[in-house]
């Protein structure tokens, strides 16, 4: 044997040990049991192939793989529950169910569907048991559900008025502009004597919707300047416009002010132009500051409570279940 395949040979030797041994340390890690629940056990795999259905980084793996194995025990925990009572679940519902989810998720193309499972290496099923397991668990749940209308009217009072902050109303106008922009370089002076030119018009009384038709370059002009909308403060950008606009009283004409106008860049970030606008406003209607009448909002609390004490009634039942139950958990460090 000569010295060079001597040398190949340990070569290509030392490549397939390296190789089998990556491929043992990595069928270690997907096998790894992280849970036991009576005799049920989960692997890493399992919750790995779970996340990577849901296309997560390897960071969002790390971060929230212990919250992926707690939901399994809890699911495993309520199927244990659902069998123990003697219920199942009647084949042809989980068949209606697996041909909905045919339809809904790949427009029925069978094809389609094998090709997506073998791509995140599951079997039809395994599909068929993971949807079957869904349905066991969802029942088990809606089982603890409160329903609105065991919400009293006195917890829904309650909670309306512990929740101060809640249900604020902001204060919001409705507002007319005339606005003059830079169209040829012309200075800010100039933009400024074209203003008061109109608001002396103003205080003759030549109305304002027949002066917002007729000057300037406002966007609203062919609507007389009205911007058709109730506003409120954090929905105007421009610092200064804000001030001038929530200064003013309905049916209140500003003073000309200037504000240096925005444009998107071709990044999509919003910047200054280094243009100037002139406006001149005028408050068309103003609704004030407040709270919601409880009667407005009656429905939304019901579902708020409702939602509340389910997950305090599924949490107590689901933690019964784990003192009964044998579980083990060991996360991967």
């Amino acid at each position: 044997m000569s010295k060079t395949f001597a040398r190949r040979t340990l070569f290509f030797a030392s490549m397939i040990s390296s190789f089998f041994h990556c491929l043992n340390a990595e069928l270690i890690e997907i096998n790894r049991v992280v849970a036991k629940v009576n005799d049920r056990i989960v692997t890493m795999g399992e919750i790995d192939n779970a996340m990577n259905r849901l296309n997560f980084s390897d960071q969002e793996k790390k971060k929230r793989t212990s919250e992926f194995v707690e939901g399994k025990v809890d699911r495993l925990l309520s199927i244990a529950a659902f069998r123990e009572k003697g219920m199942a679940i009647p084949d042809t519902y989980v068949e209606q169910e697996y041909n909905k989810r045919l339809i809904r998720d790949f427009n029925g193309d069978r094809k389609l569907f094998r090709d997506y499972l073998r791509s995140n290496g599951r079997s039809q099923l395994e599909f068929r048991k993971d949807l079957e397991e869904e349905i066991i668990y969802s029942h088990m749940l809606s089982r603890r559900r409160k329903l609105k209308e065991e919400i009293s009217p006195e917890k829904v009072e309650a909670y309306y008025d512990k929740q101060v902050n809640m249900f604020k109303t902001e204060e919001k106008i409705r507002l007319s502009e005339i606005a003059f922009s830079q169209i040829a370089g012309e200075p800010e002076s100039v933009l400024l004597q074209q203003a008061r030119k109109v608001l002396d018009e103003l205080k003759k009384g030549t109305p304002f919707k027949k002066l917002a038709t007729e000057n300037g370059q406002s966007p609203f002009r062919d609507k007389a300047g009205d911007w058709g909308v109730m506003v409120s403060e954090r929905e105007i950008r421009n610092e200064e416009f804000r001030k001038q606009a929530f200064a003013l009283k309905k049916g209140e004409i500003s003073q000309p002010f200037s504000v240096e106008t925005l444009e998107r860049q071709k990044d999509g970030s919003i910047k200054k132009s280094g243009k100037s606008t002139v406006y001149i406003l005028l408050v068309n209607e103003k609704k004030v500051s407040g709270r919601k009448p409880l009667d407005e909002v009656r429905q939304e609390i019901e579902r708020t409570l409702a939602s509340e004490y389910e997950a305090q009634s599924q949490r107590q039942w689901l933690g019964r279940l784990k003192k009964e139950a044998y579980v083990r958990i060991t996360l991967p460090k």
